[in-house]
């Protein structure tokens, strides 16, 4: 028994010992991370550094490569590749190293080249998304029907339709001139960009927090919102990553939200 506590003290110890020197030396660590899981299972984290990334609903992946000028502009190029590995339509200079997309049922690709700054890490982290390049792509020719960015922290988590989904975490309230002006605290949110109308966010969604739901994460080193993606809803999980016996770890759930994305989920 006495054995048996040793280890798990040693072994809380050692987690914790870990997390101290990454804090140290990492500007990024205690951010809250992300997860997005795709219907088919895949999931992309922080931790995914696969230079193909399958494109969700398709036998066909998505492909980074580092630009010709890269040494210069640290621009990427995007290949789209068959099941057998064959380039079919290459893109120059909107790619990135962290590429999510998915087919329509009309067979287009919607494609997001995510471009994150969070050091240590690639991507998904919270706070460090600079921008993202989105491309609606037909797959019989290879034809870009739509491209556009979206900026700032806005986390691309799917597209229905013409309609793309965006998380965008909350700001804490601040003041502007020496404290005479307060601007108020904003939660957390869900909203789309239509193709249509892209300049425009339409809200879906308003979460019950700014920074994070009321959670109890005192036993977790690593907070991570995970966002499950079904055919006409989001799960948007909170969860801590914590000991559960035996040396174990895991990411436990503490709060979760589903979110209705059907075409009039927001009338």
């Amino acid at each position: 028994m006495k054995i048996k506590i040793v280890r798990h003290v040693v072994s809380l110890c050692w987690v914790t010992m870990v997390v101290l020197l990454l804090t140290g030396c990492n500007p990024a660590a205690g951010a809250t991370e992300y997860e997005v899981i795709d219907p088919s299972g895949y999931s992309r984290d922080s931790y995914a550094y696969d230079e193909k990334s399958p494109i969700e609903g398709s036998s066909c992946y998505f492909q980074w490569e580092k630009a010709d000028d890269y040494e210069k502009t640290y621009d990427y190029n995007i290949h789209i590749l068959d099941e057998n590995d064959s380039v079919l339509y290459s893109y120059p200079d909107v790619g990135s190293r962290v590429m999510r997309g998915s087919i329509q049922e009309d067979g287009k690709t919607w494609v997001c080249a995510e471009h994150w700054t969070a050091p240590h890490h690639n991507g998904y982290v919270e706070g460090w998304l600079k921008e993202s390049d989105l491309l609606l792509i037909d797959l019989s020719d290879g034809e870009i029907l739509f491209q556009d960015k979206a900026g700032e922290n806005e986390f691309y988590i799917t597209t229905y339709g013409t309609r793309c989904y965006f998380y965008l975490p909350g700001k804490e309230e601040s003041e502007k001139l020496f404290g005479l002006i307060k601007i108020p605290a904003e939660n957390a949110v869900i909203y789309y960009r239509d193709i249509s109308d892209w300049t425009q966010k339409h809200m879906v969604y308003t979460f019950d927090y700014v920074a994070e739901p009321d959670i109890d994460t005192s036993n977790g080193v690593k907070t991570r919102v995970k966002f499950y993606i079904y055919k006409n809803q989001l799960k948007v999980a909170w969860t801590s990553f914590e000991p559960v016996g035996n040396g174990h770890w895991e990411y436990l759930d503490k709060k979760a939200y589903e979110i209705p994305i059907t075409e009039n989920a927001d009338e």
